[in-house]
């Protein structure tokens, strides 16, 4: 597939030298969280990235040409029990989540425009004690799993009244199962 890319991100890619990130960005209940894969902070977006380094872990991204659901893992190694709790409370099913590749010049600096890897919605949180620290995995499933979704929306009169009260726009078409009719027939 494509990728419509920036001259700066295009030389960079090019270069001997291939400095790879990751951006990671989490919506819960209190709030959006932003970490990338190196140390400190980073800005970028108006937004400020805190770095989590070798703890900030992610599945494989997977693209195919196929129209299909996949998921992706992130993991975050190290988590005090107090972050923990923190994690659990405020994590929400359904909320967004993205991840962005991009790369850094050589005095540090990011190189403009990363490129979207992937995009979905929370699904699950775990986390593995391990003692003094944890590891929170949090894993999101891509905006196409809703097509896989079974819907229990009908066409039904009953149902149309239910969403909006007092629309009759469906109340013939009970009358309409069994009505007969005649194409092309003058009586």
């Amino acid at each position: 597939m494509s990728r419509d890319l920036t001259s700066g991100m295009a030389s960079a890619l090019a270069a001997v030298v291939v400095r790879p990130i990751l951006l990671v960005e989490g919506q819960f209940i209190g709030g959006t969280l932003n970490w990338w894969t190196g140390i400190g902070a980073l800005s970028w977006g108006s937004k400020t990235w805190t770095g989590a380094g070798d703890l900030l872990g992610i599945s494989e991204v997977e693209e195919t040409d196929e129209i299909k659901a996949g998921g992706v893992t992130f993991s975050l190694s190290s988590v005090k029990p107090s972050t923990v709790a923190l994690a659990l409370a405020e994590m929400k099913r359904g909320l967004p989540g993205k991840a962005w590749l991009a790369l850094l010049a050589e005095n540090g600096s990011l190189i403009a425009d990363p490129k979207i890897i992937f995009r979905g919605k929370l699904d699950t949180c775990t986390v593995t004690d391990g003692g003094e620290t944890s590891t929170v995995t949090l894993t999101y499933e891509h905006e196409l799993i809703d097509l896989e979704r079974a819907r229990q929306l009908r066409y039904t009169d009953q149902e149309q009244k239910r969403r909006f009260p007092g629309d009759r726009g469906l109340e013939a078409i009970a009358a309409l199962q069994d009505a007969q009719v005649m194409w092309g027939f003058r009586a």
